[in-house]
């Protein structure tokens, strides 16, 4: 019998810089076994060559680790004319004409083919002046980037980002609703969620049956109403009442830890790691 804990443990390499080697070396530490590939070698991940991916893959495999999601930057962008803000899209252009978006999706597709990973995260349009701002609901190119990812063996899931047009919960549903069945699922950032408010039990149960990927971050409110990231579990988003309302609905889940602390990112990973061990019922592996 399998005793591991259903959940299990995500770790970005980029965290600790364009390196992944240190990253990866940092999972094998920790007892990680899963990676989320984000950028590499100062360049996005979808942007990178095929000899660059197959090196990655090839030092994840040298230590045992396995890529579990492709962190890619798909529609988080807006068209050329748009002015999209101040947006972290880790090496990938914001300002993407309409007739190119296609062959970025195939490119993340295959990025994902090379990583051996199933899983590749999408956005929904930048949110940019109204007359400008496109939405995911009704977009021809999601039918087409489903009908591809399902040929290819990979569920892409959508991430609840406050700069994009899907982030509150009722938008969310919509789109899952729609969408789900035909392989659509939940890349939930807790905290992004509790950025715009809606970070309850009620809204974590209302999610829980899309979720297929949980990303896991913190931070300390600022005197000037800006954000300082610190450890998981050491900030204000509310996990120790959320992660086990998660869990009780989908006890099998991905979590990855996403600190953003640049100063200390080793610590931070591994102080997030041992809150997630002791947060989510069970245990995380």
């Amino acid at each position: 019998m399998d005793a591991r804990p259903p959940s299990t443990l995500v770790l970005n390499p980029d965290e600790l810089g364009p390196d992944p080697a240190p990253g990866m070396d940092l999972a094998v530490q920790l007892g990680i076994g899963y990676l989320e590939i984000r950028s590499a070698d100062g360049a996005n991940a979808v942007t990178l060559p095929v000899d660059r991916l197959r090196y990655i893959r090839a030092l994840a495999d040298e230590r045992g680790l396995a890529v579990a999601a492709l962190a890619s930057p798909l529609w988080k962008w807006c068209r050329p004319e748009a002015t999209p803000g101040r947006v972290d899209t880790f090496g990938f252009p914001t300002q993407i004409p309409p007739e190119e978006r296609l062959g970025w999706i195939k490119r993340a597709i295959e990025a994902a083919r090379i990583l051996g990973t199933p899983v590749v995260r999408v956005f929904s349009h930048l949110r940019v002046e109204p007359h400008l701002t496109e939405y995911l609901l009704g977009d021809p190119l999601l039918d087409k980037a489903l009908q591809a990812a399902d040929a290819a063996g990979v569920r892409l899931l959508l991430e609840n980002e406050p700069v994009c047009t899907v982030a509150h919960t009722e938008p969310l549903l919509e789109v899952l609703d729609r969408y789900h069945k035909r392989g659509l699922g939940l890349w939930l950032d807790v905290a992004n969620l509790y950025e715009v408010g809606q970070a309850t039990p009620d809204t974590v149960r209302a999610l829980a049956p899309y979720v297929g990927y949980v990303h896991v971050k913190d931070y300390r409110p600022t005197d000037d109403d800006r954000r300082a990231f610190c450890p998981a579990g050491e900030g204000v988003v509310p996990y120790g009442e959320l992660l086990p309302v998660l869990h009780a609905a989908r006890p099998a889940l991905p979590y990855a830890l996403e600190t953003h602390v640049r100063d200390t990112p080793a610590d931070a990973l591994t102080a997030g790691a041992a809150f997630l061990r002791s947060a989510v019922p069970g245990g995380v592996a």
